[in-house]
């Protein structure tokens, strides 16, 4: 479908990547990855056409259909966003007014068999665009993306610019181009809209490249990885994880390769020089010349990024409850947000808070940061608790023609130079980077400024809305294990589940006018869920039986049938397991990791078939 062939690409500052050679095929759904700044985006739009390489050539196949999802915000428009998704397919709209159009006309004159014919006709092109089922398909994607029923018809600028965001990749998505590109997709979805797109996705049969700085999601949605790193381009086949086990392998690979071959240049230099001026060597010196000058030689693997870690003030120990919400009710009118909310923040406790849109968690975060006021009830603080509080809108306050020195100076107040120094380094801000100004900073570096400036002060609660929002891989990594040694309790908004995963020790379930705790990380609240959701099933199927005549003569025999299955099923599995288990503990097999990981998820898979059989048997037996 698109062919890159020796792509180079640079501006004045500097040289992006060179000699870029890949070919993106039908079917594969490719996660763009690299630190911000190595030309994730540029890459994205040399593909486009929107740029131009300093050499090399791009190669698409005729009539190729693309849909692109840029990260700007999107302008509003005077339609609503059904329309706006609806727009997308201007010859489906042309034709249906074509065809509302003759349908009046022959209501006037019923016996005109040219406009009878002009109606079929338009009626088959409708069919054919599968125009009947459009509006449908729109609904239901823009369903998926966390819209309401409700909403459809609402104009497009009463939305803010997120959630335009939506009605665009909803537009793009009913379209099903060829190849889709989206930059940084789930910046603006909350996590069960991020969770329908990676669904939605995953059975996508065209082409896709996606730039994303969020693991789970790459997990989950790509076959493969494009890694631009130190400026060199290599593409991957499988998920996020696979390509982080293959690009350390390869690394390893290469350091050895290049340890061999540095130690036989040496070898073959000690030669030459020992026997250079021997006659009766001469002949294999310049033969051991000659094969170091055609050697080809191989590159030392290089890392120029620097292990990092935020130096974040930790506060002095904290009251056991560090923040209450006693009988609190909050409305906007007659929306009740929360009704009666009884909920504790401890000391040291890491929560985070998760729910469908609209649910609360921003209310309830903001409420905690004294942001927006209760409607009734009581928030109460520990003695002496200091609290800091993060929001993405900070990025849109920060003083542009400050510098990102003068940004902190003027709030880490007896703080001398080398210490401000010394920090914004631990929050990736080092040498010229320290005087940019604040009006030039990407998305990802002023969200790191937003972030250092807001842990300046030792703060016992730390209130997070969407912290990893324009971070790369590298920062969050960096983020995610200071917030995880941090001493002080937090309390935030995520759709990266991997941060959650790290951070995390208790997760709260936003809804309904109140919270349900899960105690433990987001992992450990998706298996709740769908522990619940099993149990709910069961019961459903105890009810079922139970409503059966039990002493039927049928029913008796289904039930022996059943048993006597489930027995021969549950001794197969047995002697599966035992098999699968000689081979996982075998000596032999130790090193093959891959041979290892099939054989484990084998022996998961069989495990969780015998639970569900016992269950079943218990339940028959009853």
């Amino acid at each position: 479908m698109i062919q890159l062939e020796s792509i180079c690409k640079s501006y004045p500052n500097g040289t992006l990547f060179t000699n870029v050679n890949i070919y993106i095929k039908k079917g594969m759904r490719i996660g763009l990855v690299g630190q911000n700044g190595s030309g994730k985006t540029t890459l994205l739009r040399l593909m486009l056409g929107e740029e131009r390489q300093d050499s090399g050539n791009i190669q698409k196949e005729k009539n190729i259909a693309i849909g692109y999802l840029e990260q700007e915000i999107i302008s509003g428009t005077g339609r609503s966003i059904i329309e706006e998704v609806l727009a997308s397919y201007p010859g489906a709209i042309e034709t249906e007014k074509k065809m509302v159009s003759l349908s009046n006309e022959i209501e006037k004159d019923p016996d005109n068999t040219t406009l009878i014919d002009r109606l079929g006709e338009a009626q088959n092109k409708y069919e054919a665009m599968g125009g009947w089922t459009l509006e449908k398909n729109a609904k239901k994607i823009l369903g998926g993306l966390g819209f309401k029923d409700e909403q459809f018809s609402e104009p497009m600028e009463s939305f803010s610019g997120g959630w335009r965001m939506r009605v665009a990749l909803a537009s793009i998505l009913l379209q099903e181009p060829d190849i889709i590109f989206l930059d940084e997709p789930t910046n603006h979805l909350d996590l069960e809209a991020t969770i329908w797109l990676e669904d939605f996705l995953t059975e996508w049969k065209g082409a896709m490249l996606v730039i994303s700085h969020d693991r789970a999601f790459l997990d989950r949605s790509v076959n493969h990885i494009i890694d631009i790193d130190l400026k060199r381009v290599a593409l991957y086949h499988g998920n996020y994880t696979e390509f982080k086990n293959e690009k350390k392998t390869r690394i390893e690979q290469q350091r050895s390769a290049y340890k061999n071959q540095q130690k036989h240049i040496k070898d073959t230099q000690r030669f030459i020089e020992r026997f250079r001026y021997k006659n009766t060597k001469a002949t294999q010196v310049q033969s051991r010349v000659k094969n170091l000058n055609k050697m080809e030689l191989i590159e030392e693997p290089t890392d120029d990024r620097k292990v990092l870690s935020l130096l974040i003030p930790q506060p002095e120990r904290s009251p056991l409850k560090v923040a209450s919400c006693i009988n609190v009710m909050k409305s906007y009118g007659d929306n009740k947000v929360f009704e009666d909310l009884d909920f504790n923040v401890e000391r040291s406790e890491k929560i985070g808070l998760v729910g469908y849109n609209g649910a609360g968690k921003s209310t309830l975060l903001k409420m905690l940061a004294g942001v927006e006021e209760v409607t009734s009830g009581d928030i109460i603080y520990g003695s002496g608790v200091k609290i800091g509080y993060y929001a993405q809108h900070q990025l849109e306050i920060l003083e542009k023609e400050e510098t990102v020195y003068e940004s902190l100076s003027k709030i880490s107040v007896g703080w001398g130079e080398t210490k401000i120094r010394s920090y914004l380094g631990s929050f990736m801000f080092s040498g010229e980077d320290i005087e940019k100004f604040v009006k030039v900073l990407s998305g990802g570096e002023k969200a790191r400024l937003a972030l250092a400036r807001m842990l300046v002060s030792p703060s016992h609660l730390v209130l997070l809305d969407e912290p990893t929002n324009h971070l790369d891989m590298i920062s969050r990594n960096i983020v995610e294990k200071a917030l995880s040694n941090f001493s002080g309790s937090i309390v935030c908004i995520s759709h990266d589940r991997h941060f959650l995963n790290q951070v995390t020790n208790k997760t709260c379930e936003v809804g309904n006018g109140g919270i349900k705790i899960y105690d433990g990380n987001y992992e450990y609240f998706e298996w709740k869920k769908k522990e619940e959701k099993d149990l709910l099933l069961n019961n459903d199927r105890v009810v079922e039986k139970a409503g059966k005549n039990k002493n039927s003569y049928a029913e008796k025999k289904r039930i022996r049938n059943r048993l006597t299955w489930i027995n021969k099923r549950s001794n197969e599995i047995d002697k599966a397991i035992e098999g699968l288990n000689k081979e996982i503990n075998d000596p032999e097999n130790s090193s093959d990791h891959s041979l290892l990981k099939e054989k484990l998820d084998d022996l998961e898979l069989l495990e969780g078939e015998y639970l569900e059989l016992l269950e079943e048997k218990e339940t028959l037996l009853k």
